[in-house]
């Protein structure tokens, strides 16, 4: 298979992932915040369960941010974010960016009314930012693909 090839598949595979990552990201943290505090104790399931979602948050910005060719050879990894991808990648970016500064400015005011542990807040606006980016940055790569 060639580069050009292989970088094809690449970004056909990306343009799926990323959407789908998101939403399966956001469930997650719908089971998460649905069960019990994370706050209440000091369990070692809760902190296994915290651990894991860092995993996953970091591994998800890794992927928005390489655009999952990590592992991939230079020749390829250049074939796959070309500049309609960086630019694709940017606009993912600020969408997150704006949706986190949006759920901080919501959060904000209920915490006004409500207490919020630092954790829950951090993990709210985490969970915010990068399944807005990820949707964004996806949901624009298919598009890229249905116009090409």
């Amino acid at each position: 298979m060639t580069d050009t090839e292989t970088a094809d598949q690449l970004v056909r595979r990306r343009a799926r992932m990323m959407p789908t990552m998101a939403a399966i990201f956001v469930a997650q943290q719908a089971i998460y915040f649905s069960g019990p505090r994370m706050d209440d104790g000091r369990r070692l399931v809760n902190y296994i369960a915290i651990s894991g979602w860092l995993m996953m948050s970091t591994v998800l910005l890794v992927l928005l941010t390489t655009g999952g060719s990590l592992f991939q050879s230079a020749a390829v990894r250049a074939l796959a974010n070309d500049e309609s991808t960086r630019a694709n990648r940017a606009a993912g970016l600020s969408v997150g960016f704006l949706a986190t500064m949006v759920s901080a400015i919501g959060l904000y005011v209920l915490s006004l009314f409500e207490q919020l542990s630092a954790r829950e807040t951090i993990h709210t606006l985490m969970t915010i930012g990068i399944a807005a980016a990820l949707l964004r940055f996806g949901l624009l790569e298919r598009r890229a693909l249905k116009d090409g």
